[in-house]
């Protein structure tokens, strides 16, 4: 596919955005019942953001067309979706999650503007265990045999995104190959693809969001605001159970991270790309969606009050 022009959007307008995550959409079919895709943008768009992620294939509409619409329907513009791959599965998986891929940029390459495709590693059995596990565990690290594949795969998938004139990002995610601040270091220090700094994935790897953005900020073209309560990030790690964010994710604020130092860090880079607020759910949380539609206006509130450099 020719490559098309499809940059971030002008910075006159604050480039801030929700995600599906945030009401607990893992997947097509994540909602309970009588809540719609359209109830989610409703939602993200009454707040007053004014963009939002895409979620699943296929979450906010049946095909590329029907997903434009719905998001411009609601005066929404797209902050980019996420991919995860499987680089060291074997080259069957990865030809499968590239054909997702494939799908997700032609979604993206419809918008006049984007934000990025976001890259990331699935999960790896085992490491969900060890969250923030620092140099504990050597034998859940990469080889360099491992570390060689795993850059070329995610290269691969860059310059697919690339062919669609896409923007590409990588996410370090917990429960991945890429979640401890010397596995970012490596990754990182191996390739040439743009960061997604994720503040609340950042510090369940042990890393701090803060020196995170002090070591790679140059790298930086998208983040995920979490904040997280660490009880059980620490407890996780202590008792070797598996951890999900949305096992400590609060709203702004409420948590444990210096969020107002990250906010003012990314105010003297004249950080200028999508800040997308998550506040991660499980589908079965039991969430209300009237509280969590509130909770995101306050989020919103919050992020406002801190990021008037956008403006």
């Amino acid at each position: 596919m020719a490559a098309s022009s499809h940059s971030p959007e002008p910075t006159m307008t604050p480039l801030l955005a929700n995600a599906p995550v945030t009401w607990g959409v893992w997947g097509p079919h994540s909602l309970p019942p009588g809540r719609t895709p359209r109830d989610i943008l409703a939602a993200v768009a009454s707040a007053g953001y004014t963009g939002v992620e895409l979620g699943a294939l296929g979450f906010f509409g049946r095909d590329a067309a029907a997903t434009v619409a719905a998001l411009q329907e609601f005066g929404l513009a797209s902050a980019g979706a996420y991919v995860a791959l499987r680089p060291l599965a074997g080259r069957e998986a990865m030809e499968e999650d590239l054909a997702g891929l494939r799908a997700i940029c032609a979604v993206l390459a419809s918008f006049p503007q984007t934000g990025p495709v976001i890259l990331a590693g699935s999960g790896a059995e085992g490491i969900v265990r060890h969250v923030k596990r620092g140099t504990r565990h050597p034998e859940l690290d990469l080889t360099d045999e491992q570390w060689i594949a795993f850059i070329a795969g995610m290269a691969e998938a860059a310059r697919i995104a690339a062919g669609y004139g896409i923007p590409v990002s990588f996410h370090p995610h917990t429960g991945t190959h890429v979640e401890q601040p010397h596995e970012v270091d490596r990754f990182l220090s191996g390739c040439d693809i743009p960061l997604t700094l994720d503040t609340g994935h950042a510090a369940a790897g042990g890393d701090d969001p803060l020196d995170l953005l002090r070591r790679w900020g140059d790298r930086v073209n998208h983040v995920h605001l979490k904040d997280v309560a660490m009880a059980p990030v620490e407890k996780a790690s202590a008792e070797g159970i598996p951890f999900g964010m949305a096992d400590a994710s609060v709203a702004l604020g409420e948590g444990d991270l210096d969020l107002d130092g990250f906010m003012r860090a990314l105010e003297a880079r004249d950080y200028r790309g999508w800040i997308v607020v998550e506040q991660d759910r499980r589908p079965d949380g039991g969430h209300d969606h009237a509280d969590v539609d509130e909770e995101q206006r306050r989020n919103l509130e919050w992020v406002k009050a801190r990021a008037g450099w956008m403006s």
